[in-house]
């Protein structure tokens, strides 16, 4: 179920709101509590709010694939980054939650490769490769 015909200017509306939400409006980022996700706060040796700093940096070239129909009635639909932080390359899938508020599902290590269409690059998945 992948979804790549999502157009640049749609990419580029979806993290102004985003960085919006975050540096204007106070909106909280929920991460939800998942292994992964708890893996690498640890394996980065962060605390949860230095996710943040690195939503804040996401490009249209980060794009990885979406919008999704989000099965949380309450939520918008889910959009799927990739993003190198240190030498890893990382996985991030958010949507919004009522405004100003932010639902980060997964910010992980990539168990996969990712192709960005916006870009044409793809990155290999780094962590755990041997």
């Amino acid at each position: 179920m992948k979804k790549n015909d999502t157009k640049i200017e749609e990419v580029k509306a979806f993290l102004d709101s985003l960085q919006s939400r975050m540096r204007f409006l106070n909106g909280i980022v929920n991460y939800e509590l998942r292994d992964k996700n708890i893996d690498f706060l640890t394996a980065m040796e962060w605390r949860s709010s230095d996710r943040d700093k690195w939503l804040m940096q996401l490009d249209p070239e980060d794009f990885y694939e979406g919008p999704y129909p989000n099965t949380d009635p309450f939520g918008d639909d889910v959009w799927v980054f990739g993003k190198l932080i240190q030498g890893q390359l990382c996985y991030i899938k958010i949507y919004f939650l009522k405004s100003p508020n932010i639902y980060c599902i997964s910010f992980h290590f990539a168990e996969f490769d990712m192709t960005f269409p916006l870009s044409g690059i793809t990155i290999k998945k780094t962590y755990g490769n041997k």
